[in-house]
């Protein structure tokens, strides 16, 4: 069909007007009454497709483009749910404004004018470089938030965050009676470790743990290292003796590993709290490095129960 504004009956203004527009960089186009395509300008032609005749209304435009793969992206795969999901929302208002997304990857800024007779005008901008810059900015963002939350040596969640972590998953148990255990967990004689085999070997014990760690403990659970040779386990809906008994249990899978990895020989002791509710995180990580140390005092390579 021609795009030449004439060819719809319109007043000499607006068939001026859509002249103007013919040749306009943004995509233009024009439904009548009954929600059918009447005009539209060459860069809405290629994204959506010439008009028809006779003109085709919005609903069967969208089905035809569905079927070839242009225009609008429907991610849900079903054109007729994605259309009950629209039409509801179209013409409901006199102006509208929303983005969408076609299937060649390009953003659109629609906007829609629904006039007095009943005729709808829609103007779609290329918002595509905006989306790219946001996502960039969304992506920017994220890594610099997971960098100030993660250690960088062992990938673990580092001290400001795992402190932030457990004082929220406690404050979480507690309001809804659940039990939680917090286990301070210290390497012994890691200057030893460092002093016999340089920085390096430190390192790859320490590295060597935090894997370790993180692929032992439950997957709600939260594992992290507040510094030096020191790590912390959030242990959710953990009593005192379900959290001994897990310390345990990895500290003999951890033996093992070590001989596997190839790694310095290394132990380590810990300390277990659980939390309560006249006191804050805070207090129960006191509990928790008080048992540590016991731990320390005993001979290190075992685990204590703060009372």
């Amino acid at each position: 069909m021609s795009t030449t504004p004439d060819a719809v009956g319109l007043p000499c203004s607006v068939s001026a007007l859509l002249s103007a527009l013919g040749v306009a960089s943004v995509q233009v186009a024009v439904y009548d009454a009954e929600d059918r395509l009447v005009w539209s300008n060459p860069a809405h032609q290629a994204v959506f497709g010439p008009p028809s005749t006779p003109p085709l209304a919005f609903a069967d435009m969208l089905r035809r483009n569905f079927a070839e793969q242009r225009g609008v992206r429907i991610d849900c795969g079903d054109v007729e749910l994605f259309l009950r999901q629209v039409l509801p929302r179209r013409r409901a208002v006199s102006q509208r404004a929303f983005a969408t997304d076609l299937v060649t990857g390009e953003w659109l800024w629609i906007h829609e004018t629904l006039l007095p007779e009943g005729w709808l005008v829609s103007i779609g901008t290329d918002i595509t470089p905006l989306k790219r810059l946001e996502t960039d900015l969304r992506v920017a963002h994220d890594e610099a938030l997971n960098a100030s939350r993660t250690d960088a040596l062992t990938g673990l969640s580092n001290r400001r965050w795992i402190l932030e972590l457990a004082e929220s998953q406690t404050e979480t148990a507690l309001a809804r009676g659940a039990p939680l255990a917090l286990a301070t967990i210290d390497l012994d004689d890691f200057k030893g470790i460092n002093d016999s085999g340089a920085h390096l070997a430190g390192d790859a014990v320490l590295c060597h743990f935090a894997d370790e760690a993180t692929r032992f403990f439950r997957r709600g659970d939260i594992v992290g290292r507040p510094g030096g040779d020191e790590f912390l386990v959030v242990m959710l809906d953990a009593d005192a003796d379900s959290a001994l008994a897990a310390v345990e249990r990895f500290r003999v899978r951890l033996a093992l590993a070590q001989v596997e990895a190839g790694v310095p020989r290394y132990t380590f002791s810990a300390g277990v709290a659980t939390a309560n509710a006249d006191e804050d995180t805070q207090a129960t990580l006191r509990r928790a490095d008080r048992a540590l140390y016991e731990a320390k005092l005993a001979g290190r390579a075992c685990t204590r129960v703060a009372p």
